[in-house]
């Protein structure tokens, strides 16, 4: 059976690597022996993490301080990543903004949609299509559990994270013949800055390394992963209730989350 870096390597590209989970994803393929292209915005933060994994695990690291929500930012990525064979990508990056969808002002929620929307569909396209030429590799998708229903306060990203959701399996699908794998991972409260970020407290938040291990394991095994199994119930639940009432449910959560913030 292939080693995991033969399989997804020599190099994985990770957006959203300077913290939570993006940070996480980084340390476990660096520890499975792939060398990394990380990008964010936050330039001390990747310095500091590429520099800690090369001397750590031995192996080679990239940091790549760039803006994805940006119009222009592949070709910036592209000619960065140009010599490298990427053979894993993980498409983290993303943000959430927790409120009426009205009140949240509309740059904001435009910046969302294009990091957490269209740059998976701009990284996937090119980074895919490259691996589809070579019949190798691995996409890896961050969605979340809010992609599976409308969210009030939380519209927008519920809508973000419902996007990745569908491109990820479809992808999973098309890319299978090209001896592709596609995973799409969808975590639940996890402990990282998001929470903070969002304005809003967590409950019961798993740990990113766990989140992490699960999506590894399971890529190349399946096209779908909830990581932790009082997630899997929260996803499973709302099939057998109307659709309008999951919309409640999930919007008092969100304002229950609220209120743990502040």
């Amino acid at each position: 059976m292939p080693s995991f870096a033969s399989k997804y390597g020599p190099w994985a590209l990770v957006t959203g690597a300077s913290a939570g989970l993006g940070a996480e994803f980084a340390r476990q393929l660096a520890q499975q022996g792939l060398n990394l292209a990380l990008a964010a915005r936050r330039k001390e933060r990747l310095h500091d993490l590429a520099h800690e994994l090369s001397e750590t695990q031995g192996i080679e690291a990239l940091a790549l301080s760039l803006d994805l929500a940006q119009a222009d930012f592949l070709p910036t990525l592209a000619r960065a990543t140009d010599s490298l064979e990427i053979g894993l990508l993980v498409s983290n990056a993303g943000f959430s903004l927790t409120g009426e969808l009205t009140e949240l002002p509309l740059e904001r929620q435009i910046e969302m949609l294009h990091l957490n929307c269209r740059a998976p569909l701009i990284l996937s396209h090119h980074y895919g299509g490259l691996m589809r030429q070579r019949r190798r590799g691995g996409l890896i998708f961050v969605s979340s559990i809010v992609g599976f229903v409308p969210t009030p306060n939380w519209t927008n990203y519920a809508g973000t994270k419902a996007f990745n959701l569908f491109l990820g399996e479809g992808l999973a699908a098309e890319m299978q013949p090209y001896g592709v794998d596609v995973l799409t991972v969808a975590p639940g409260h996890t402990r990282t800055e998001f929470h903070e970020n969002a304005g809003i407290g967590p409950i019961l938040p798993m740990e990113p390394a766990a989140v992490v291990s699960q999506a590894l394991r399971n890529l190349g095994q399946t096209s779908l992963v909830v990581p932790g199994s009082g997630n899997r119930l929260l996803v499973f639940l709302p099939r057998f209730l109307p659709r309008r009432l999951n919309a409640r449910i999930s919007g008092l959560i969100v304002k229950g989350l609220q209120g743990l913030a502040s």
